[in-house]
């Protein structure tokens, strides 16, 4: 048995109740204030000075009363810098006069370190764009001060020294002596470490951040799954698990609300596109439709905020019961194909498809089925699933990915169907999709169900298809063997010459 090990973990709770999130926004409002006249101080010292004003303990060392730092000398040095120009002198009197008014140095400390990190992130984005500019789509842009008349999107993280956890509740220190005071579950046996307070939209959050202390399981077999990414059909999944059948969760639920949410967000935006042809041909006032624009897009935030909530809990429900199968069932690896994920980043695949598929962020399916293998000490690798599905389980896959010839696919697919040129046999491509997964991630020719022609048919030809519903309340590993008491029948070493099994790649 593994040792036990103390994991991070993520409580997010959502406030509610609009004196509280009045309460909030205030606060939020003055960092995000003070993160814009630091981000202008920094811009402009350079553009004077040619210097990088980013030391984290010179910087709060200018907003602090006294400096008590060990840069001393250089402190010294940007002070008189800055006090010999008047816009400069201006702009650190205003900083200082904004930290007074938040009243808590551990936010501004945090909103410091994180300016600094945006402004380094944006240096190393640049360096990469002179070297390799076809990576960009355009030339990165430094942090610049956001208005703040409708900020919509902020959050700020606070240590053990903002807040108090009280028995079921987190006391939240805000400003001026007034407090946000968070309910916890009934019974929550964990100390808080951290927290993170996020504003989306009209939406209010508070991350709470804690250690609990899990038992890392081993895995009860040394079986290995490939899993196929899609639409329609999202997970299908095939195990070398003779016993075990090949099952395919559909996708039709996740794909359905993805499209209602795109179109509830194209009307959203047609509204605000009318609303500024409006004021550029004058039919109405600009600041009567600034509110109407702000107006809908608290309403996008919203509603964005509502579809990240609803994939989380499903992606999180999927991930977890697709990981107890494979645990239960003796899987020690999980291959994943990876190219789902990858082709979205930068590809137009039609308008349609596009609502479909590059929306979705499979990406976080992966990192959650990844997340709860861990526990059970089971595998996750990502594999360049590139003609897996349009080749046949039969054929030699690493010679179709060497040479790139489609013939040597020994099949072709055809929608969801694979022509076997090999047995003469139609599978499912999806299917044949995740056998070449494992080959290739595994590095194998042959699995072990291949030794019997009946379970191969089974494996590649009669899956379980599974709703979200039935994956999540009806679906058990005993559901998903193969049962049969008749024996079934073993692949010859005659029929294995006679298709060309033996030759292409051996026994």
């Amino acid at each position: 048995m593994k040792p036990q090990e103390k994991i991070k973990r993520v409580l997010t709770i959502r406030v509610g109740g609009k004196e509280r999130k009045r309460k909030v926004r205030t606060l939020l409002l003055d960092l995000a204030h003070f993160r814009n006249i630091l981000t202008i101080l920094i811009t402009k010292y350079y553009t004077l000075y040619k210097e990088h004003l980013l030391n984290q303990s010179i910087l709060y060392g200018l907003v602090a009363k006294n400096y008590t730092g060990k840069y001393k000398e250089e402190f010294e040095k940007v002070l008189k810098n800055i006090e010999s120009n008047p816009e400069l002198a201006d702009l650190l009197i205003k900083l200082k006069n904004q930290k007074e008014k938040v009243d808590n140095p551990h936010y501004i400390q945090y909103i410091i370190r994180q300016t600094i990190k945006d402004f380094k992130n944006f240096f190393k984005s640049l360096e990469s764009f002179k070297t390799n500019p076809e990576k960009f789509k355009e030339i990165p842009r430094p942090p610049k001060a956001k208005k703040l008349k409708y900020l919509m999107n902020f959050s700020v993280e606070g240590n053990v020294n903002t807040f108090k956890q009280e028995g079921d509740k987190i006391i939240i220190r805000l400003k001026n002596n007034k407090y946000l005071k968070v309910k916890l579950p009934k019974d929550f046996p964990y100390k808080i470490s951290s927290l993170r307070i996020k504003l989306f939209g009209d939406d209010l959050y508070v991350d709470a951040v804690y250690e609990q202390e899990v038992e890392l399981k081993n895995p009860v077999g040394e079986y290995k799954a490939g899993i196929d990414i899609g639409l329609d059909e999202m997970i299908s999944v095939v195990s070398e698990n003779v016993e075990l059948k090949s099952f395919i969760v559909s996708g039709k639920e996740i794909k359905a609300f993805n499209q209602w949410f795109n179109k509830e967000m194209s009307k959203l935006r047609a509204e605000i596109n009318n609303l500024k042809n409006s004021v550029k041909r004058g039919f109405i006032e600009n600041q009567v439709a600034t509110k109407k624009i702000y107006e809908l897009e608290l309403k996008m935030k919203s509603l964005s905020s509502h579809r990240k909530r609803w994939l989380d809990n499903n992606f999180h429900k999927i991930a977890r019961k697709l990981v107890d199968l494979l645990h239960e069932t003796g899987h020690k690896t999980i291959y994943i194909g990876k190219n789902a994920i990858e082709s979205k980043n930068g590809i137009d695949l039609g308008k349609k498809t596009n609502q479909e598929f590059v929306s979705i962020p499979f990406r976080r399916l992966i990192k959650l089925i990844e997340y709860k293998a861990y526990e059970y000490g089971m595998e996750v690798i990502e594999v360049d699933e590139s003609y897996t599905s349009k080749t046949s389980p039969l054929a030699n896959i690493f010679e179709v990915k060497e040479t790139k010839n489609k013939e040597v696919c020994q099949g072709k697919r055809d929608g969801d169907i694979f022509k076997d040129k090999v047995l003469n046999k139609v599978f499912h491509a999806d299917l044949v999709g995740a056998v070449n997964i494992i080959r290739v991630g595994a590095k194998l020719l042959r699995l072990r169900f291949y030794e019997n022609l009946k379970t191969f048919f089974i494996k590649l030809c009669n899956p379980v298809k599974l709703k979200l519903i039935d994956l999540f309340y009806k679906v058990s590993p005993e559901s998903l063997r193969i049962g049969s008491s008749r024996q079934g029948v073993k692949f010859s070493a005659g029929w294995m010459e006679k298709s060309g099994y033996l030759n292409t790649f051996g026994t």
